[in-house]
């Protein structure tokens, strides 16, 4: 590690102004320290040889008293440079990443994940922290102090001044040869972290998806593994920096000693005099001391380091160079031989497309799933770069255009909507902040989305959950729609605009997008044929070699399957985490809380408690028995009389390094083995209340939570706790020590300690109690806006919003930071009172101890220990300050940890549940009626259904009848209001959810696909598949093919949320994994959604065909192959409205005739001739 990193200096300005302060302050600091020490020396010496009093050495009091008001200033002034420049830096640092991060968009955030990205820009930037405030101002006093110090000890004692500078260079040596091992441990710890953070968010995403394969609570096991490695990397790390730690504490102590003996040896020959001991004494550690706390500060320094090797790698990531050319007048789209290559991918996503669409047509592309339609547009709008080939926009190529002005000019909707932070109204005015709420109530309208918008508490200006939570899948499409509808721009790209619709909500859409489309030239993505009678023409793009042999696969019938969920069985809690997860009726102070939650870990604190006590002491013990034998050398009596001081001043030098290496390893291990339970405790949380829980939760405020918030907790031990313990333990036994050589000056020091060790605390706490109870919720609000920014890039950036959410996410941040630098100002403070009252308690114990002196209470050679005790003394006293601080922050966090903790569970799980019926059939719903917790009107009303062995029915009805609601409640996520649901004659609510689902599972249209292969991915729903179980349920979905095409094949990373799938892809992988769980009952939810029509109806039919004999309940807009199942039940608002057989209700006047009429009309209404690749 660099001591200091050049990058810093570039891309931080606020870095170099410091740097220039840091010097400065170090010059005073070290003229000050110079001036007590001689000050201290002559007032020894003045007392002890001369006989003065305090009267006599009336001068030199008051000047040491002055000096302590200067290193007082400068110490304050230090704190508040270090503090104010590590948040301007953190600050800079986050909006370059941030900025070049959206400069990169969304092409390059495809490849990275959204958790490890919010960690770098929250977490590890703040690590900086301890790189500015510690390590960096003891750097700038490392260069200066030796320097000044051995200046002055040379004029005084070149003897000493050479034992200085030989043993001096050792500790950089040392320092920069552990500091080598160090670093690379750093990065993998850094690592590791990250991936803990990327993989907890893709959980959480994915955590309804987990419980419907009865994985969630394995996956605690999962967040066990990864912290326990973490933990590991941690402590492997922490051992070498603390073995820098001891290894410079060591020389640093045994040089001082060596000095100490070596002076106390000369005093005793009389070749050297009383005065210059003294000052040579107190000086020699004043050298050390900045290079010794450098290494001390080294390990806190190199995680915000390794973090910033990882922003500066993103930094010096340079973007694709975009053109700066107008755009055309025309608008007129050309692609000539387009080929775009995807990473790990055989095949193009898109070959040789050649297209024209003139200036206000409307082209429609269709064909099969996966064939690059939306990689096409992705093109279009200068997201994705083509390998070969080129893009004209009215005949100019746009790589020479500007593209920031060319998507200005561009209105998009994308096959899987973005919804932001906010209110409905605000997603809506994406692209147009500033319009009013006529216009933002006529789009809702256009797009077919205002009726349930008004239907809603707030109407348009209810807040969303994370991505629109709590809406359906059409209900979020709708209002991505009307964010569509008013932008009003000449160029409108829809990726599958009516897809989760009914059909008569998209019949109103055709005729909104049919209005919409007028003078503007349209690209339109189309799967349901509705569309097409919209379009001028209709390019149907054709498929690579393998995605063709794959439309034509044909389903063969399901095999049995090896095993059954049943064999899934989730790892039992462990003790440890399950006693953090207390019940929510112990409203306890949270901290008497996280002092419980220590558990098995208390005998390791006390250990580390009493480990530190003694290093402390050994520190004091060494300063006392080095003035003592300078003092009694200098009477001159035999050097066997100074043997037992010479002993013990090695022994303390050598016990000072030792125990502090030991407390710091107990310590830190402890801490770390109890966070890691607490991680485990909040992810069980989590699992306990998702899905319905979490619905207006924030991924990023949950991962703050799980990081930042937990890691916050391990501050109560290691910067409260065990400090408070260690400075009342040294504290009073220091005191006691004084008060016995002294009373009075035993006296004075246990006043000076008190006010250093409770009244500062107790005022810099009260300075910063707001700024730190603001802290970490400041943190979490910056997370949530970072994870949303990265999130919906590539929306933002179409819409022209992206600088007014990045300056959204900038003012999040210049929150944060002056919330810090206003905590800042109360540590300085802090800092700077200990010091002015450290210093004024020597002048006091002097100026007690001269009289003393004088009349024979106190022995002469006492006199050196009474004043230097407090210089070591004070050691004990000197992090208070910041420790009362870091309890606030503490306890802050740990309300925020224990919120997720003592969460109210949505859905309760039984305390004695039933035995698990041998059958699932009959499953009966009587009556039932549900609600979600934060809406006043039933989602389902009196809703009867019965399901059979092998009994197959189809739901169907308008978007937000509450179809996906019924899903809900067939898997227990969600509890019935009224009514009752039995499985098996056993009631529902008396069985654990995972029982139920073991009986009842889900391919939802929504459904999570996890930042993992094919095969994992696969293996969610039976991790003992075999291969050619996992091969015969991608068959089954229509994509063995495409798999087997794949250069890695099921080995094949997916990416986040399955970035480098299709929509069609991900659908069908979902499919697949659902069919191989083998549920008895199996609920499909919009199972052919986003896939082309042809391949939806004969997938929708082919699956029919191989859940034949299997009870499934089909959930779907569409109503081709519906003659197959045994009953279709037709639901609005909430109710069932028609229910029979198909047969019987297609040819009967009601709801699903009129509906199937609509479907037909769409179908075959004529259309432009499907045109082949042009």
């Amino acid at each position: 590690m660099k001591p200091i990193d050049p990058r810093l200096l570039r891309h931080a300005r606020a870095t170099r102004l410091f740097m220039v302060a840091v010097v400065v302050l170090g010059l005073a600091g070290a003229a000050l320290v110079i001036a007590q020490a001689m000050l201290i020396a002559e007032i020894v010496v003045g007392g002890f040889e001369d006989g003065l009093t305090a009267g006599g050495l009336r001068t030199p009091l008051l000047l040491l008293a002055a000096v302590a008001l200067g290193r007082a200033l400068v110490a304050w002034l230090t704190e508040l440079a270090a503090h104010r420049a590590g948040a301007a830096v953190k600050s800079e640092l986050r909006r370059r990443l941030l900025d070049r991060a959206a400069e990169l968009g969304p092409d390059w955030l495809s490849g990275q994940r959204t958790g490890s990205l919010v960690t770098l820009a929250t977490r590890g930037i703040d690590a900086l922290d301890d790189y500015f405030a510690r390590y960096l101002p003891q750097l700038g006093l490392a260069v200066v102090v030796p320097v000044a110090v051995l200046a002055r000890v040379v004029t005084e004692d070149w003897v000493s001044a050479a034992i200085i500078v030989v043993t001096l260079p050792l500790i950089p040596l040392f320092m920069i040869l552990i500091g080598w091992a160090t670093q690379s441990r750093m990065d993998r710890q850094w690592r590791l972290l990250s991936r803990l953070s990327g993989h907890f968010l893709d959980v959480v995403a994915g955590l309804p998806t987990l419980k419907v394969f009865g994985r969630a609570k394995a996956q605690a096991e999962s967040i066990r593994r990864i912290t326990s490695q973490y933990r590991q990397a941690t402590l492997r790390t922490l051992r070498i920096a603390f073995l820098s730690s001891f290894a410079l504490e060591l020389l640093a102590t045994l040089s001082v000693a060596l000095v100490a003996v070596t002076i106390g040896m000369r005093l005793v020959h009389g070749e050297l005099d009383l005065y210059t001991g003294l000052l040579v004494l107190i000086l020699a550690p004043e050298a050390y001391l900045p290079i010794r706390q450098v290494g001390a500060q080294f390990h806190a320094a190199a995680e915000g380091l390794s973090a910033a090797e990882e922003v500066f790698a993103v930094l010096e990531t340079e973007p694709r160079a975009s053109g700066t050319g107008e755009v055309p007048g025309s608008l007129r789209l050309e692609l000539e031989g387009v080929t775009v290559r995807h990473e790990g991918r055989s095949e193009p996503s898109l070959a040789a497309a050649r297209l024209t669409v003139e200036e206000g047509e409307t082209v429609a592309l269709t064909g099969p799933s996966g064939v690059g339609k939306s990689t096409l547009l992705n093109v279009v709008m200068g997201f994705t770069a083509p390998d070969e080939g080129r893009v004209r926009v009215g005949g100019t190529d746009l790589a020479d255009v500007s593209l920031a002005r060319w998507r200005e000019r561009i209105a998009w909707v994308p096959q899987r909507p973005h919804l932001f932070a906010g209110t409905i109204a605000e997603n809506v005015r994406l692209a147009r902040p500033a319009a009013d709420d006529s216009a933002v109530t006529a789009a809702l309208r256009d797009a077919g989305a205002y009726e349930f918008v008004r239907g809603l508490p707030a109407g348009d200006r209810t807040v969303l959950g994370e991505d629109g939570a709590g809406l359906s899948a059409g209900q979020r499409q709708r209002i991505a729609l009307a964010r569509a509808f008013l932008a009003d721009r000449p160029v409108l790209l829809l990726d599958e605009p009516t897809a989760s619709l009914d059909g008569e909500t998209e019949a109103g859409i055709v005729e909104a997008v049919r209005r919409l489309a007028a003078g503007r030239t349209v690209l339109l993505v189309v799967h349901r044929p509705a569309l097409l009678s919209v379009a001028d023409r209709v390019v149907t793009l054709t498929a690579p070699a393998a995605l063709a042999q794959e439309a034509a696969v044909s389903l063969p019938s399901p095999a049995n399957a090896a095993g059954s969920p049943s064999d899934i069985l989730p790892a039992e809690p462990a003790p440890a985490a399950e006693a953090l997860a207390e019940a929510p009726t112990a409203r306890r102070h949270v901290l008497t809380r996280v002092r419980d939650a220590a558990g098995a870990q208390r005998a390791r604190f006390g250990l580390a408690l009493l480990l530190g006590s003694l290093a402390l002491g050994s520190a004091v013990g060494l300063m006392a028995v080095s003035g003592w034998l300078i003092s009694r050398a200098s009477e001159q009596p035999p050097v066997l009389y100074l043997m037992v001081a010479v002993t013990a001043t090695r022994a303390f030098g050598i016990g000072r390094a030792v125990f502090r290496y030991a407390e710091r390893l107990v310590s830190h291990d402890a801490v770390l083995r109890m966070l890691a339970e607490l991680r485990v405790a909040v992810y069980r949380s989590l699992e306990r209340i998702a899905p319905g829980g979490l619905r207006g939760a924030r991924r990023g405020d949950l991962l703050s939570r799980l990081v930042a918030d937990v890691d916050a907790l391990q501050d109560y031990w290691l910067r409260w706790l065990l400090p408070v313990g260690t400075a009342v333990l040294v504290g009073a036994a220091t005191v006691g020590f004084t008060g016995w050589l002294l009373p009075q000056a035993g006296l004075v020091l246990a006043v000076g300690l008190l006010l250093a060790g409770v009244g500062v605390p107790l005022v810099s706490g009260a300075c910063a109690r707001r700024a730190e109870r603001r802290l970490a919720p400041a943190r979490a609000g910056l997370a949530t806006r970072i994870t949303d920014l990265l999130g919906g890039t590539a929306e933002l950036t179409v819409a022209g919003a992206l600088p007014g959410r990045v300056a959204r996410t900038r003012a999040a941040d210049a929150t944060l930071t002056r919330i810090a630098s206003r905590a800042a100002s109360a540590t300085a403070l802090g800092g700077g009172l200990t010091a002015l009252i450290a210093g004024l308690t020597v002048v006091a114990s002097a100026s007690v101890a001269l009289p003393a002196v004088a009349d024979g209470r106190l022995a002469g050679v006492e006199l050196a220990v009474v004043v230097l005790t407090p210089l070591a003394a004070f050691e004990a006293v000197t992090g208070l300050p910041l420790a009362a601080q870091y309890r606030q922050r503490v306890s802050r966090s740990a309300e925020r940890v224990y919120e997720v903790l003592d969460a109210p569970v949505p859905v309760r799980e039984p305390e004695a549940p039933a035995a698990t019926p041998v059958s699932p059939f009959p499953l009966e719903l009587r009556g039932l009626s549900a609600r979600y917790a934060d809406t006043a009107h039933d989602a389902l009303a009196a809703v009867d259904l019965t399901l059979e062995a092998g009994r197959r029915i189809a739901v169907v009805g308008p978007s937000g009848s509450g179809k996906t609601t019924l899903a809900q409640v067939l898997l227990r996520f969600l509890d019935a209001r009224a009514g009752s649901y039995r499985i098996g004659g056993v009631d529902a609510s008396a069985l654990g959810g995972d029982t139920v689902r073991r009986f009842v599972g889900l391919c939802a249209q929504d459904a999570h696909i996890f930042d993992s292969s094919l095969r994992e991915n696969l293996r969610l729903a039976r991790p003992a598949a075999t291969e050619p179980e996992l091969r015969d349920a991608l068959a089954r979905a229509r994509l063995l093919d495409w798999a087997d095409a794949l250069p890695d094949g099921l080995d094949t990373l997916v990416g986040e949320h399955g970035a480098r799938l299709s929509g069609g892809q991900r659908q069908r992988l979902a499919l697949a994994r659902a069919l191989l769980a083998d549920f008895p009952v199996l609920v499909l939810d919009e199972p052919a959604e986003h896939l082309d029509l042809p391949t939806a109806d004969a997938l929708t039919a082919d699956l029919l065909a191989a859940t034949l004999g299997r009870t499934t309940v089909l959930i779907t807009h569409r109503l081709a192959g519906l003659d197959a199942v045994d009953e279709v039940v037709v639901l609005e608002a909430g109710s069932i409205v028609q229910r029979g057989p198909y047969g019987v209700l297609a040819s009967v006047d009601g709801p699903l005739r009129r509906m199937l009429a609509r479907e037909r009309e769409s179908i075959g209404q004529p259309g432009a001739a499907v045109g082949a690749r042009s």
